[in-house]
């Protein structure tokens, strides 16, 4: 039976949940991967942060900013 640890390479790259959007998204594309695993501060797993994820978040910060609100 295949394990997740069977799968993973050992230079794994990981997120960090305090970049932005934009700084997750050049480094998701810089790796030319679609999503990659994100740490909190504590080194535990936060999530998967996908490509849609991102756009999404970077819409809505920019949407928020234009209308003079701050952004989410």
């Amino acid at each position: 039976m295949i394990t997740a640890c069977d799968l993973m390479t050992p230079d794994a790259t990981c997120g960090r949940s305090a970049e932005s959007p934009v700084d997750a998204a050049r480094e998701t594309a810089a790796l030319g991967v679609e999503a990659m695993p994100g740490h909190g501060p504590d080194e535990e797993p936060t999530g998967m942060p996908a490509d849609r994820r991102v756009a999404v978040r970077t819409a809505r910060a920019a949407r928020a900013v234009a209308q003079g609100m701050p952004s989410p």
